[in-house]
């Protein structure tokens, strides 16, 4: 069976992406997992530590107005401003973390639920971190693009959170993706995949997105994120390709 078939632990219906995110809480507990996890939180602790940091000098350097009462006022705002941007930010960091840990984590996963996939080839680890860095730098530049919208938006309804879970979400929802596919998957069919499922895995990348700005939740996300996207990889539906499709049977390759 190939990546995008049906599992044997995944109804491929309606459903399939919340069934996705309960195997993968489950498995939380996998002693196999226990290590990586420890780790995924040192890390992104770090991260979530340095994106504050960096937050807190970007808010301080604009207390330089000539007026005493404006710095006053950034420097007061600024504690409340570096928690809001470090949240804002830190699905920035998912990238960097997945890109360490995924393919033992997906190894693992696939391991427990679908054993008759059979080994992946996986992908070399400086190309995963090569994707983390590009993910990473694309979503710290598109959300300060998005900042003015998201502050406007912010007066209509919170529509303001919307638009920021779904441009989040789709960037974290095609790293995510493309990461767990490429270690079967040839970069074309990861394409086709992709574009024939772009609402599942949209509406995926919007949940892992909404629980990364979750205290504490969030630094266990990159892990929760991966095991539930190597779930909904299995009920993804296979695009149609001239000549063949895209999931063979896996001899067939």
């Amino acid at each position: 069976m190939s990546l995008g078939q049906q599992g044997s632990s995944v109804r491929n219906d309606g459903g399939s992406m919340i069934r996705a995110f309960e195997l993968a809480v489950r498995q939380l507990g996998d002693p196999k997992l226990r290590g990586i996890i420890w780790w995924s939180l040192l890390v992104s602790l770090a991260l979530q530590i340095g994106i504050a940091a960096l937050a807190w000098w970007g808010l301080k350097s604009l207390a330089n107005f000539q007026w005493q009462w404006v710095n006053d006022a950034i420097v007061w705002l600024s504690g409340a401003g570096v928690i809001v941007l470090a949240l804002m930010l830190f699905p920035a960091s998912f990238g960097i973390v997945i890109s360490i840990f995924m393919e033992r984590i997906a190894d693992i996963v696939e391991a427990e639920h679908y054993p008759q996939l059979g080994p992946a080839r996986g992908i070399p680890i400086w190309t995963g971190i090569w994707t983390g860095i590009v993910f990473l730098l694309a979503v710290v530049a598109l959300n300060l693009v998005m900042l003015p919208f998201y502050i406007v938006a912010i007066f209509v309804a919170g529509l303001g959170a919307v638009l920021f879970y779904a441009v989040n979400g789709w960037l974290t929802a095609r790293v995510y993706y493309e990461q767990v596919a490429l270690r079967r998957l040839r970069p074309a069919e990861v394409k086709a995949w992709r574009r024939a499922n772009s609402g599942v895995l949209w509406l995926t990348g919007i949940v892992i997105v909404f629980l990364g700005t979750i205290p504490i939740v969030n630094l266990i996300v990159p892990v929760l994120g991966v095991a539930a996207m190597v779930h909904v990889a299995q009920t993804l539906k296979p695009p149609l390709a001239p000549g063949r499709p895209f999931n063979p049977p896996a001899g067939a390759r």
